[in-house]
This record gives C-alpha cells, sequence and structure tokens, in this order.
C-alpha cells in the first residue's frame, strides 16, 4: 500500500500544527473517539485499528500511527513517515541538538544491520534514522528521517534515566557511531 503524502508532517512546517501535535492530535488530551475524525478531516483515510490488553493502535494513510492507552482513553503516543526528505541537519537547526541516540546492530559480520535513533528529551520526540547495512552508522547532516514520534512522559525513557554504554549513547554530535 501507498503511504498518504502529508509533507512533514508539521515537524518543520507547523502545519497543520506544530511539533509535538500530530494533525490536531495531542498527547496526554485528545481522547480515543476524536482521533479517526480528526485524522480524517486532515485528508488521511484508510484507518485501521488495532486492539491490545493495554493499548488501541490507529493507522491512518499507511503514513500517522496514533496509539492510545486503553485505560485513559487518551492518545500516548503518536508518530508518522513523512513523505517529504526531511534532514537530520534541518531537525537540529529547528529542535536543538538531541540530548542521546540509540545504535541497534543486528545480524552477523558477513551481513551487518544498523538502525540508529535520536532522542529529544523537552519534545519526548524519537526521531528513527534509515537502517543501514553496516554495524558502523555515519550521520551526517544530510542523513533523513525515517519515522518522527512523540511519546507521552511514561513511555519515553529520558537521558537522566539510562545508563549509557552500547545501546544507549550521548550525542557526539555528526559523525561515526558504532557498539
Amino acid at each position: 500500500p501507498e503511504r498518504t503524502d502529508i509533507g512533514d508532517g508539521g515537524l518543520l512546517s507547523g502545519l497543520p500544527c506544530a511539533a509535538p501535535c500530530v494533525y490536531g492530535i495531542q498527547i496526554g488530551e485528545t481522547p480515543l473517539d476524536q482521533v479517526i475524525p480528526m485524522l480524517e478531516q486532515n485528508g488521511l483515510s484508510e484507518c485501521q485499528r488495532e486492539d491490545s490488553a493495554s493499548w488501541i493502535g490507529i493507522t491512518c494513510g499507511y503514513s500517522v500511527v496514533v496509539q492510545v492507552d486503553r485505560a485513559t482513553s487518551v492518545v500516548n503516543a503518536t508518530g508518522f513517515f513523512p513523505s517529504v526528505p526531511i534532514s537530520l541537519g534541518e531537525i537540529i537547526e529547528k529542535y536543538g541538538e538531541p540530548n542521546f541516540v540509540s545504535l541497534q546492530a543486528d545480524g552477523p559480520t558477513e551481513a551487518p544491520t544498523s538502525r540508529m535513533s535520536l532522542f529529544w528529551d523537552e519534545l519526548k520526540m524519537t526521531v528513527e534514522m534509515p537502517q543501514i547495512d553496516s554495524h558502523i552508522y555515519t550521520l551526517e547532516g544530510t542523513t533523513t528521517a525515517e519515522m518522527v514520534i512523540f511519546l507521552d512522559e511514561a513511555q519515553y525513557i529520558d537521558s537522566n534515566e539510562i545508563s549509557f554504554g552500547e545501546y544507549y549513547k550521548r550525542w557526539n554530535g555528526y559523525g561515526t557511531y558504532q557498539p
């Protein structure tokens, strides 16, 4: 299925609302019964719902994902796949440097892959970078974001709460990161 064209999802443009708002949906505020109508009002259709014991997931247009806490029936996470390239340099220019990064290296030496996530504590924002075929991840200002996620306090890991090591590392600027 094709993703709906959502541009930058509001991350840089602030349209239709500024981060951490996603298409009018606010973490900790928007109730479950308003999620699909708000997304459809913004041109996102083909919404699918997935229920689990603790959350309800809603995906619209294969582009925007919303998670609702089953206990409160209120949104506790949102995410989207931008349909235009958003570079790490543009994100840092707008929001400042990330607090920390995580590097997930998988696969054997002969077929290595890595995925990198960057975290901004103030916005409780995670930016997922594309998977690469190496255990050494080079971040540049031109590296483009694959997905942007906003989380509530309970779901977000703050840099004050984690131990840095092989998996989590302090932001060390552009350059090479490895386990």
